[in-house]
């Protein structure tokens, strides 16, 4: 499961960027980004909206501008999060095997982090990893936040349950405001598993 995530994180990470301004007037607050098999849901900003992934639709994604959409739907985003349940070691572990899905693809350059460690994600105590990198069509901000979400004694193997989001943003013109990232960190929810302090 871990691969699925991390495989699907990499996916399309050319970001050529659509041209046309989005309008918050038709978006709602409440909206959640959520999916099958996933123990976590985050809130769907204005301008944003839930998309089918192309490159794996198991995976829940959502984008903006929200006349991003079809199979072009990463090619034309100027800002893109996904959400995921994997399993690793640790926390730490899991914010690394998606980061490395998308430092690794064709094209990524210039890796710089930001900030890494723990961090609250949603109400949840968790691991936040902001790092910029550029590929052919933009220079990205994006961060992985990384929860306990399922039972707390480990499987065969030693691993344990996490709750992943990915964002990144675009430096492109009209691109969502880097506040939306920590807003869709912030807003998560995680149901079942590991209780909420």
């Amino acid at each position: 499961m871990a691969g699925l995530i991390a495989g699907t994180a990499a996916a399309g990470l050319v970001l050529a960027g659509c041209s046309s301004s989005t309008s918050a007037a038709d978006e709602s607050k409440d909206l959640l980004l959520s999916g099958p098999n996933t123990n976590i849901v985050v809130s769907i900003p204005a301008g944003w909206h839930q998309v089918i992934n192309s490159a794996n639709p198991i995976i829940p994604e959502m984008v903006a501008p929200t006349t991003c959409m079809g199979a072009d739907e990463v090619s034309c985003s100027l800002g893109l999060a996904r959400i995921a349940t994997i399993t690793a070691k640790n926390v730490e572990e899991a914010s690394n095997a998606v980061q490395a899905a998308v430092i690794g693809a064709p094209g990524v350059t210039d890796v710089a982090d930001v900030s890494k460690g723990p961090g609250k994600v949603g109400k949840r105590d968790g691991f936040r990893h902001r790092f910029t990198f550029r590929n052919p069509g933009a220079t990205l901000t994006s961060e992985i936040a990384a929860v306990p979400s399922g039972p707390t004694t480990p499987d065969a193997q030693g691993n344990l349950e996490y709750s992943v989001v990915l964002v990144w943003i675009s430096d492109k013109k009209d691109a969502p405001k880097a506040d939306d990232i920590n807003g869709i960190i912030d807003s998560t929810l995680v149901h079942g598993g590991v209780a909420a302090p």
